[in-house]
């Protein structure tokens, strides 16, 4: 069974996958296994079944949801593109515009929930603010394409995360094979050669970024930590991304922080003042990308401790170090910029041509709507 083109895991055949079968097997294993019992007690905010095709040796995961509409924007578009962007509009100004924004998107939310919006298949989903995705071929797209419209004939199919800088290639052959483009958000990518090739300017930050650890700071690499860091790598994380930016973001549980420590699933840094941990990073790692999904630090110590910059030059460091790309998300655009980040629109690829026409037109429309007026005001806000 294992050795046919292209081949799909849910709960009813599951106990058939042989992991090691598949050159990524064997990490989809630690991470997923016991990730697919029970989503909510690793991701607070994330219900879904977790599903995998194999396609040849590779094996990539995917989330089904019908409608979960409380998820995080990981596996829900109406968070995403609805409940997320109306966070988002405290940074806009002046009022007029930004109660306009709000009047548009309570319209536009009431047609989504309408258009089973989130009824979707994403395709190569970890549930991860950011998904690094495995090379694939357009024939490969086809593929899966057509195995998941064998079995979710109503579901609409999607890839976060698709950039041109990562992605150029796999972004003609979604076109071609009959994707949309759906705007997501605006990010910043430092590749190789930008890292290693800084402007005079970018060298000088980057240098003002180490002086950051200061000599009252130990920096923990990853073998240093232990079970007795978990709970307060959770409240960093949460301090920084659940309580000051948005409560949509994944809310990581200690079990799941334990599961990435335990596993060499993620690699952590960080940084202990006094004894305790005062700054964290979880990064992932997929074909010589590297992103920060965990990211956090002791809010109250800021000014006294930089402790965003000191974060941010063991990621540069662990990038250089290993010839990564470094996919830093969105936000803090202008610091991004100033440190080898280019900035670069992030899309959702989606496939709708199956769908009734009501549905197509309102994946239509939206795409237009963000086109026109979402991306811009990102990229003007540098969110």
């Amino acid at each position: 069974m294992q050795t046919h083109k292209s081949i799909l895991f849910n709960q009813e055949n599951m106990h058939e996958l042989d992991w090691h079968y598949y050159e990524n097997g064997s990490f989809l294993k630690a991470y997923f296994e016991e990730f697919i019992e029970n989503t909510g007690a690793y991701i607070q905010n994330v219900e879904t079944e977790v599903i995998f095709v194999g396609i040849g040796r590779k094996l990539i995961p995917c989330t089904v949801n019908d409608e979960a509409y409380q998820n995080s924007y990981v596996c829900s578009p109406y968070t995403h593109y609805i409940s997320y962007a109306k966070e988002e509009l405290r940074f806009v100004s002046p009022k007029p515009l930004r109660m306009l924004l709000k009047i548009l998107l309570d319209g536009i939310g009431m047609l989504a929930k309408k258009m089973e919006i989130n009824k979707i298949v994403y395709i190569n989903n970890y549930c991860l603010s950011t998904n690094l995705i495995l090379p694939l071929t357009s024939g490969e797209i086809l593929l899966i394409k057509e195995l998941l419209l064998k079995h979710y004939p109503a579901h609409q199919l999607g890839f976060r995360s698709i950039n041109e800088i990562c992605h150029g290639g796999m972004m003609k052959a979604f076109q071609k094979e009959g994707f949309h483009l759906l705007p997501s958000r605006y990010i910043y990518i430092s590749t190789v050669d930008r890292l290693n090739s800084p402007t005079k300017k970018e060298r000088k930050n980057r240098k003002q970024d180490e002086k950051c650890i200061t000599d009252d700071m130990k920096v923990i690499s990853h073998e240093d930590f232990n079970y007795a860091d978990i709970g307060r790598i959770v409240e960093l994380y949460h301090q920084l991304y659940i309580d000051k930016y948005s409560a949509l973001n994944p809310q990581f549980t200690e079990q799941f922080i334990e599961k990435m420590l335990k596993d060499d699933l993620l690699i952590f840094q960080g940084v202990k003042i006094n004894g305790q941990l005062e700054a964290v990073s979880g990064t992932f790692v997929v074909s010589g990308m590297m992103t920060n999904p965990i990211y956090g630090y002791n809010l109250s110590l800021f000014p006294q401790y930089q402790l965003y910059r000191a974060l941010r030059h063991l990621n540069t460091k662990l990038a250089l170090e290993n010839g990564f790309l470094y996919h830093q998300s969105a936000g803090a655009g202008q610091f991004k910029k100033a440190r080898s980040g280019e900035g670069t629109p992030e899309y959702t690829a989606l496939y709708v041509n199956h769908l009734p026409f009501s549905k197509r037109l309102f994946w239509k429309t939206l795409s237009f709507l963000l086109m026109k007026i979402g991306i811009p005001l990102v990229e003007k806000l540098e969110l």
